[in-house]
């Protein structure tokens, strides 16, 4: 279980890699043609077309990642007074309800590929692509965003019936503010050592 957790993180984290990079070619995409329809008077049909594809599709493809850091958003008012084991039932619930949910996304948004492919149903554009092929992969990334959500959620069962509630809290848990800061930190390439080493010599 743990290794194939591992393997789930890091194709989670190319794929936020990737489609944090379409997002980007989308902006791009649209600023070129805003700035040739500006100064060059030429405006190139369909790029607003192809921004929203990307956009679609780099959105689904990091929507994995984000569950696998714990970023997604989760009201916790009582939930740091809990104790371990009550936060881990809380954090079970709350991922099985994540899963019903994405299980419905996966679901409808394959039909609509599906449909789309059987039908040979094209954009109404000037492009007139094919909906299947940015569908495609926009549906590959709720299947991903599904299979890790099932991962985390078999890893953390089993953890609960160990009574490993740290696991359980590192893979579904709501983050600490103590570990936002570090991850934030680390992020900016800052170690939390050299920030306390720091601190201390200061003072």
């Amino acid at each position: 279980m743990e290794r194939l957790w591992r393997g789930a993180s890091v194709v989670a984290l190319w794929g936020a890699w990737a489609g944090g990079a379409m997002i980007l070619l989308a902006a791009v995409v649209v600023t070129v043609e805003v700035i040739s329809r500006k100064l060059l008077a030429f405006a190139f049909s369909g790029s607003d077309e192809i921004a929203a594809y990307l956009f679609a599709v780099g959105t689904s493809w990091s929507l994995a990642h984000v569950l696998a850091t714990r970023g997604h958003v989760r009201i916790d008012v009582l939930y740091g007074q809990l104790g371990p084991r009550v936060r881990a039932l809380f954090d079970l619930v709350a991922i099985v309800g994540l899963a019903i949910l994405v299980l419905a996304i996966v679901d409808r948004a394959g039909e609509i590929f599906l449909d789309n492919l059987a039908g040979g149903n094209r954009s109404n554009t000037p492009l007139r692509i094919p909906l299947a092929w940015p569908q495609a992969p926009w549906f590959a990334g709720f299947v991903l965003f599904l299979a890790v959500t099932v991962l985390a959620f078999l890893r953390s069962l089993l953890a609960l019936v160990r009574g490993d509630y740290g696991t359980v809290a590192a893979t579904i848990g709501v983050p600490s503010q103590d570990e936002e800061v570090k991850g934030e930190l680390g992020s900016l390439g800052i170690g939390t050592s050299n920030t306390t080493a720091n601190t201390g010599a200061k003072r």
